[in-house]
Order: C-alpha cells, then sequence, then structure tokens
C-alpha cells in the first residue's frame, strides 16, 4: 500500500553499495524502519534529505508484517543540522534523537508527540534560541504524552501546595523531584522517600511548571540563566529513562557534556 506521511530521521545506516536504511519517527505509524536504494549516489535526487534530524514529508511502499518499507519519493520539510552551525544546536538536536530512540516502540502511533515534536524542530531551526529551553518544553510534554505527567502543582508526599512556597523561597533554595512518585516534594516530606530523587532550586521549578503551561512560541520572551533550562533538560531525560524498559544512555551523556560549547 502506498501511503503518505511525516517524519523525523532518527539514525542512517549504510547499506550495500549505494542504499542506505534509516529508522524514522512517523506522525501516523510511530517508528518505522525505511530503506532508500541508491540514495548515497550524489545524483540521486534524495540525496542529502534523509539526514539525521531532518523533518521530512515521504511516500512509502508499506506492507503489513514487514521491518522495512521502501520509499517512493520524499520532500525535506526541515533541516535543523543545516542552519547556521552552532554546537549548542548540535547537542540539543542530539539528545532529542537520542531520548525518541529509547522511547518510542515500532509502530506505535503518538500522533501528539509527533505535533509537539514538529514544533520543536520548527524552533530548532531559527537562530539565537535558548535550544535547552526548547528541548526542556519538548521533554515535559513527553513524559505527559507517554502516562507519567510529574505532579508539579502539590507536594506528593504531603500534598500542600507548592506554588505559595516556592514562590517565597530564594532562587537557590531546594525542592526535591521524585521519580517514584514522579513529581515534587518539599525538603522535609522528600527525606522520607527513598526512592531516586534529585535537588531542585526553587527557580528551576518554576521555570519546569511555567514550561509545562505555555506554547512553544512564548520561549523567545524569557531569559533565564543557561543552566537551569540545561538542569531540566538532564533531569527529565533520567526521568524518562527509569519509567521506560531501556537503560539511561550514559555513554552518550559523556559526549554530549564534552561537546557542548562551555566544555571545549
Amino acid at each position: 500500500m502506498l501511503v503518505k506521511t511525516r517524519g523525523v530521521i532518527l539514525k542512517e545506516i549504510k547499506f550495500r553499495d549505494q542504499s542506505k536504511i534509516c529508522p524514522v519517527f512517523t506522525e501516523h505509524f510511530g517508528k518505522i524502519s525505511v530503506i532508500l536504494k541508491g540514495v548515497r549516489n550524489p545524483k540521486n535526487k534524495l540525496s542529502g534529505v534523509f539526514s539525521t534530524g531532518n523533518m521530512v514529508e515521504l511516500v512509502i511502499y508499506k506492507k503489513q508484517n514487514r521491518d522495512l518499507h521502501l520509499v517512493s519519493d520524499a520532500l525535506l520539510l526541515q533541516s535543523p543540522m543545516s542552519a547556521r552551525p552552532d554546537m549548542e544546536r548540535f547537542t540539543t538536536i542530539y539528545q532529542l534523537i537520542e531520548t525518541l530512540k529509547q522511547v518510542t516502540g515500532s509502530e506505535e502511533p503518538h500522533p501528539v508527540l509527533f505535533r509537539f515534536l514538529a514544533a520543536t524542530i520548527e524552533e530548532l531551526c531559527k537562530p539565537e534560541r535558548d535550544y535547552q529551553l526548547v528541548l526542556a518544553w519538548f521533554l515535559i510534554r513527553l513524559v505527559t504524552v507517554l502516562g507519567f505527567e510529574p505532579e508539579l502543582e502539590q507536594c506528593v508526599i504531603s500534598g500542600e501546595p507548592l506554588i505559595p512556597a516556592a514562590e517565597a523561597m530564594a532562587p537557590d533554595e531546594n525542592l526535591y523531584f521524585l521519580f517514584d512518585p514522579g513529581g515534587i516534594a518539599f525538603a522535609g516530606p522528600s527525606a522520607l522517600i527513598r526512592s531516586e530523587k534529585r535537588a531542585l532550586p526553587a527557580l528551576s521549578f518554576r521555570l519546569l511548571r511555567w514550561l509545562s503551561r505555555q506554547n512553544i512560541d512564548a520561549l523567545p520572551d524569557i531569559r533565564i540563566p543557561e543552566e537551569h533550562p540545561r538542569r531540566l533538560c538532564e533531569l527529565l531525560q533520567d526521568y524518562c529513562a527509569v519509567h521506560i524498559d531501556h537503560n539511561p544512555p550514559v555513554r552518550n551523556r559523556r559526549i554530549i557534556s564534552q561537546i557542548r560549547p562551555d566544555n571545549t
């Protein structure tokens, strides 16, 4: 059956002399693998279209009970890696793709998640953005769509409202993010829990809650020290990892930390 859908390229795998295989997270079919015959020939019209991180519209011959589907045609929609070189953008896209590869199962459609992903890719194509802030915006929606949205309104242990107390706290005064049950707790009650938890400065918490309630087009209006979006990205990636059947990609995290601009 010939079908059309949008998708984000998760990986490129060389196949034989001129072809390649790509896992793609698609709008209508979830994660599938496609084969592009002869695409590594520079004269092929699809050469360069199926690069990791690209958003494409693709036409495929999709067959039931097959793990590999042949691409008939494709159109490049967005290419965040082809924009002006930016190391922070590169590392953010790498984090995004690695997270998607972990949490998406084969042929499990997530149309709502794809809509958030499409908005994120579009924002990552723009210059002079806080790319880690964009990723944090996506990750809080990812965990919500996957069914383990953290509690951000009241302490997950005591039930006490978080907002009045958090707004009165100094920016570097800590709350705690508990992985199980997922959500925020005050320092006192969190001491009773033995499951994994992370200290979270009050300002980082307020940012997390703000991100959970805002459209992506509000992000350029906020100015906040870069360590807070970065902290949220690391926290939410780890939170994802403990709620799925995969182990955290420790090696990949080390690579990211080594290539960040502030480590060069």
